[in-house]
């Protein structure tokens, strides 16, 4: 099946969800769903998450309702076409038609999870920023070079604290200091 195909039998899905989500409108309220009112839904009451004015808005017309079934049959089909492309050869209609279905919601889905990763990802490139940064600092502590102001060696002053000059080498374990998350200070 190719992904043309495939896109719109998906689209035949997203068709399908909608007719039932405008069915299910009309056996609620007994009126076409762009009639509904907002104050024949929920007696009109202040609530604290309702502006004022909200609570008597207009009826959304039918060219709203129009415009959120065509979006549903877009966003049905491109995923379906993107899916069918990716995978050619797994694509049959069955397939295709319950990923029309089910493809507002995995969209809706994948949207809350997006803040998600994008904050992991950037937490793993602040990471490797960090790591990059620590390195040359070891590379220049090393060769000798002060990495720090005041600071001979990039160390602080204090007992026990070698510095390169003095013939002592400091110990390389590859692992930098970690706080102790008991805020005690370290063992004793």
């Amino acid at each position: 099946m190719d992904w043309f195909l495939a896109a719109v039998v998906g689209a035949a899905g997203g068709a399908s969800m909608e007719a039932v989500d405008i069915i299910k409108a009309i056996k609620w309220h007994r009126q076409m769903p762009w009639n509904v009112q907002s104050d024949t839904i929920d007696p009109p009451q202040r609530r604290a998450d309702v502006r004022p004015g909200e609570e008597c808005l207009p009826a959304p017309g039918w060219k709203a309702y129009w415009f959120a079934g065509v979006l549903r049959l877009f966003v049905s089909g491109s995923l379906t076409g993107v899916v069918a492309a990716s995978y050619p050869q797994s694509t049959n209609p069955l397939v295709a038609f319950l990923i029309g279905l089910g493809a507002l919601s995995a969209v809706q889905q994948v949207t809350t999870l997006v803040p998600l990763m994008v904050k992991n990802a950037g937490r793993a490139a602040l990471g490797g920023v960090v790591e990059e940064a620590q390195q040359q600092a070891q590379a220049l502590q090393q060769n000798g070079q002060p990495t720090g102001p005041g600071q001979s060696n990039g160390a602080l002053a204090g007992p026990g604290t070698a510095s390169p000059s003095s013939g002592n080498p400091q110990p390389h374990t590859g692992v930098a200091a970690q706080p102790d998350p008991t805020g005690g200070g370290g063992a004793a």
